[in-house]
């Protein structure tokens, strides 16, 4: 047993018979107010870090389909700086199937602090080649070997305002090898933001409403009382939002709603130095369905969070590796 740990006498009397009752030793309580004040300290630093530098659909985001933010990878380098951690991979478990082109990576993220070398937390991430995303490809039956039978195939409706509809038709990816290298950057993406939440206790914040999360920020209970709510004076808006509704934003919206999505797209296609037939290219890819003027056919927020995404694996896929290299047991 511990040496901080005490057995208190068992007890004489009651229904449970008596027994060992352990008690921790924390510390006096002038230490436990001392780490309770520094705790809120960092707390509110955190507060205003989300409020300040964090934009929304650049580091943080509504996935489709979803109703609560997702941290994103560029959000969760921008906490690592913020708290002075190092992404280090740790860990490498790899399942190469050569002959059929399968691949499936697990990766351990390190964090650790760069001015006292303490490991601060551990996050994993898996990725495989049987995703959705990375098995599969929708063709037109133009497009289609001649000796496959589309009666085989598995087939989905596509449609574009004043336009007939069309019929795209899955096939499995014949190329796995070719995206080997991005499923270890999607590996390797999980598993840095499952630690930045854990060494940031951010995961609280992740699981809230969009409703709640801008609650939170603003330092108001999101479950209070509507009345409480409704007399609250109007909250000053930061740089980042002003102008901008701190509302849910649908995820099938136009306009304003599609603003944020659709500026962290473009600015993917800037960093990749992409012309606009290349993001026409992709965006068709990105949606399965046949895109020529992006900035006219591509109009929800929906759409333009895919295409965003899309492109963001296209980036990892050609990028380096961004942390440092394990110890030499590891490699």
């Amino acid at each position: 047993m511990s040496d901080n740990l005490t057995a208190a006498p068992q007890s004489s009397g009651g229904n449970s018979g008596g027994g060992a009752i352990v008690d921790l030793e924390f510390g006096s309580a002038a230490d436990l107010r001392k780490k309770l004040d520094s705790m809120k300290q960092k707390l509110n630093l955190t507060k205003e870090f989300f409020r300040e530098v964090m934009v929304e659909g650049v580091d943080y985001g509504i996935i489709p389909g979803t109703n609560k933010p997702t941290l994103y990878k560029a959000g969760a380098e921008g906490l690592c700086e913020f708290y002075n951690l190092a992404p280090t991979i740790a860990a490498k478990v790899e399942d190469k199937v050569h002959e059929t082109g399968y691949y499936a990576v697990d990766v351990t993220i390190r964090l650790i602090h760069r001015h006292t070398g303490a490991i601060i937390a551990e996050g994993l991430g898996h990725a495989n080649t049987y995703e959705s995303r990375y098995r599969w490809r929708w063709v037109t039956e133009r497009d289609l070997p001649r000796e496959i039978d589309v009666r085989d195939l598995v087939s989905k409706d596509f449609a574009k305002t004043g336009k007939p509809p069309w019929i795209k038709y899955r096939l499995e990816n014949d190329d796995m090898h070719s995206i080997w290298n991005t499923v270890l950057k999607m590996s390797k993406k999980r598993a840095l933001v499952d630690a930045v939440l854990s060494a940031t206790r951010s995961s609280g914040i992740f699981s809230q409403t969009q409703e709640e999360l801008d609650a939170y920020l603003h330092g108001e209970d999101p479950e209070g009382e509507q009345e409480r709510r409704s007399t609250a004076p109007p909250r000053q808006q930061s740089n980042r939002s002003a102008g901008q509704s701190t509302s849910p934003r649908p995820s099938g919206g136009t306009g304003d709603n599609a603003a944020l999505p659709k500026n962290r797209a473009l600015a993917i296609k800037n960093r990749l130095e992409m012309d606009w037939n290349g993001l026409a290219a992709e965006a068709s890819n990105a949606l399965g369905r046949e895109i020529k003027q992006v900035m006219k056919e591509v109009v929800t927020a929906a759409d333009w969070r895919t295409v965003a995404d899309y492109l963001e694996d296209l980036e990892q896929a050609g990028q380096g590796n961004d942390y440092e290299e394990p110890p030499g047991d590891l490699r």
